[in-house]
Formats: C-alpha cells, structure tokens, sequence
C-alpha cells in the first residue's frame, strides 16, 4: 500500500477514509495527481456522529470510467460518511478560481494532502474575486433565509432546523471576508467568528448560539428562534452592506 498522509484528520475520520483512498490507488493510481481531505475532518469541528467527511481528488483527465468507479465505492463508503468527492483537473482549478473564489480559498485553508502533488497550497486567489462573491452570497442566504421563514409557517421544529441548516454556509463566506481584510484566517468556526469580531466590529453571538443548538441537540422555544432569526437577518445584512462598500478600498 502506497503511504497515504493522515496525520492532521480527525483518529475516527482517517481509519474510515484510508481504504477509501487505498482502493483508489490501486485501481487508477497513475490517474492521480493528487488526493487531499478537505473541511471538518482536518479541524476540532469534526464530530463523527453529524460530520461529514468531504475530499477533493485531482486527476490528470476526466475519465468517465473512474466516476463509475467512484460511485460503486459510494454504495460502501456512504453509509460511512463519505461524501462523494470532488474531482477536478489542475486545468479546471486554474480556470476557475475567479469564478468560485471562495470555495477555493477553503479548500487552500483547510485541506490535508493525503497523497501527490500539493496543487492547493499553490493557487492565488483575488480579493476583487472574493468579494463579489461574498457579496452574492450574502445577499442570496438572506432571501433564502426569508422565504424559508415564511414556509416555516411558525413551526417552532422546522425554524430551528432552517436556522442551524443554515450555519454551515455562513463560515466561507466570514472566511472570505477576513481574507478581504488581510486577516489570519482560523480554521476552527468559533475561532472565525472571533475574529470576525474584531475584524467588522460585529456582534456574533447569534452564530455562536446556533453552533451551540447544533452541536448540542438543544430545542429553543418558537420565541427563541424568531429572535435568533431577527439577530441572524441583522448580522448578515450588515455584513453585506460592509462587503458592498469594500470595493473602493480595492487597489
């Protein structure tokens, strides 16, 4: 078996997603170029009863052949958590970094390169890029948000559910904002919001008390939740007015 770097993933995340990359090798290895972890599998945010465990494979050529392979595998690995990869060529990661700035800058912060080339650590990404994405972004979650409060009907359960669902998606784009600024960068969620305290001068209890229900299975009351939303639609509208404005400060 070729030596596959697992060093910085999560104990449980790596013993499962080892053979996972282990099968790859042996059926295509002179396919790849290289295999990394990304996201919460390589951070103190991984619970291995709700975290997925995402990955990003680099391949010389899109091979139909090898997304067959690929899916056989997700009949065995996706009841583990697996999610099913991504998989680009270094020509696609080139000519798409202007065009989903932002989720290339996580993968770059937040990847463990398992096996090959470190392709990530190398790409540049433009400010100009992120922030008019962080911008859409901002303003697309807070209509989401708004018609998802509307369809809620006043459900306490399914309000709560829209919120938490929703928190995830937040944190590139806080990621992003902190790199528009020329801050370091955490990995860790509660670390970001940290910083984008000081960053933004804004108040970020909201996210806090969402990744607390989330993490903790907690049920706020129907009254909690409406003013968890109305903290919510105020940080992220501010957020965005902040975004908007930052394009004059570009060089």
């Amino acid at each position: 078996m070729e030596n596959l770097n697992l060093s910085q993933i999560d104990i449980q995340a790596g013993k499962i997603i080892e053979p996972f990359f282990a099968d790859i090798i042996n059926h295509c290895k002179e396919d790849i170029v290289s295999m990394y972890v990304i996201g919460s599998a390589v951070t103190k945010d991984f619970h291995p009863k709700s975290s997925d465990i995402n990955t990003l494979i680099i391949v010389k050529t899109i091979k139909i052949s090898f997304f067959d392979f690929i899916a056989l595998m997700g009949k065995r690995y996706g009841k583990k958590g697996v999610c099913a990869p991504f998989i680009m060529t270094p020509d696609y990661i080139n000519r798409s970094l202007e065009v989903f700035p932002l989720e290339f800058l996580e993968m770059k912060l937040i990847h463990q390169l398992v096996y090959g080339e470190d392709i990530l650590s190398a790409i540049n990404i433009e400010k100009a890029d992120a922030r008019l994405q962080c911008e859409r972004e901002l303003k697309g979650k807070l209509q989401t948000l708004c018609h998802g409060y509307i369809k809620t009907l006043g459900d306490r359960k399914t309000l709560a559910e829209l919120l938490t669902g929703s928190l995830s998606g937040f944190f590139p784009i806080f990621r992003g904002i902190l790199f528009l600024y020329g801050q370091e960068i955490p990995t860790e969620k509660v670390h970001v919001l940290t910083a984008l305290e000081k960053c933004c001068n804004r108040n970020t209890l909201v996210f806090k008390r969402l990744l607390e229900i989330r993490h903790t299975g907690a049920s706020p009351t129907l009254e909690e939740s409406k003013e968890l939303f109305r903290g919510l639609y105020l940080e992220l509208d501010t957020l965005a007015r902040e975004v908007d404005e930052f394009e004059a400060k570009l060089p």
